[in-house]
């Protein structure tokens, strides 16, 4: 049986995805103009399939980022903070419980999305992550490989379960203390909330224009429809307020950026 030498190619980063995204549109815009100008006419622009996002760039990486990046790789601004399977919100390096009646300054357009895939004890995980304000989009997870489910880690059901996940990390700023948080979620209930704030926030930037959420962590939850799981928990970011954006901290989110030593997750 033939031996496979070629070693294991290495997820892009997300700067490099957002540099081959931001190429493949100044291409198709160039196109479009050089039709219209002939033509005389305006031609819709027709998003093209996306190519492979396995393109080798260069690493443009400092010396000092590159060390950080293999050191600390987590991508977390301040303290962690997680919705827990006891249903309450708590900061991961002491689990304390956050306050429900504490307000914080939602950061919504640092929020990051992204895959995440975790490699095992001792090992960073891969990230493929970005600012989804930025411009970062997602690939498909088609592109990620490791599409065969036979050699898909054993999950809590005792079924395989897909080693790469869907990951939103969302910055929060203390309204008082003004200390950072980020809460990182890779569940279904954990994506729907922070999807329901940006959807808030989306509004508000047509009616409140350079302004941001101001919310409480609170905690909702439904009746499943399996009987025997019961009552499930779901974490809520209730709006009670808004403030300019510019009294908020502007964080580096970036995954080159300043990073720390918070716990991945």
């Amino acid at each position: 049986m033939p031996i496979d030498v070629h070693q294991k190619r290495m997820p892009p980063r997300p700067e490099e995805i957002i540099a081959e995204q931001k190429a493949d549109a100044a291409k198709r815009r160039a196109a479009t103009d050089a039709i219209e100008e002939v033509t005389g006419t305006v031609t819709a622009v027709v998003p093209a399939k996306p190519t492979s996002t396995a393109l080798a760039l260069p690493d443009t990486r400092t010396p000092v980022q590159m060390y950080l990046d293999e050191v600390a790789p987590a991508n977390v601004v301040g303290r962690l903070v997680k919705f827990t399977k006891e249903g309450v919100f708590a900061t991961a390096d002491d689990d304390g419980a956050m306050s429900e009646d504490a307000e914080f300054v939602a950061l919504t357009d640092e929020t990051q999305v992204g895959w995440i895939k975790f490699n095992g004890e001792g090992t960073p995980p891969d990230r493929i992550m970005g600012l989804l304000y930025d411009g970062f989009q997602m690939p498909s997870r088609a592109s990620l490989g490791d599409s065969d489910e036979a050699e898909w880690p054993e999950g809590l059901s005792g079924k395989p379960s897909d080693p790469w996940l869907h990951q939103m990390n969302l910055v929060l700023q203390h309204a008082e203390t003004r200390e950072l948080y980020t809460f990182s979620t890779t569940s279904i209930t954990g994506r729907r909330a922070v999807g329901n704030l940006l959807r808030h926030y989306n509004r508000m930037t047509r009616t409140n224009p350079g302004e941001i959420p101001v919310i409480k962590l609170k905690v909702g939850g439904f009746n499943h429809r399996d009987e025997r799981i019961g009552w499930v928990s779901t974490p809520v970011f209730a709006v009670v307020g808004r403030v300019p954006r510019d009294s908020a901290a502007k964080p580096d989110t970036s995954v080159a950026g300043d990073m720390n030593d918070s716990i991945p997750f």
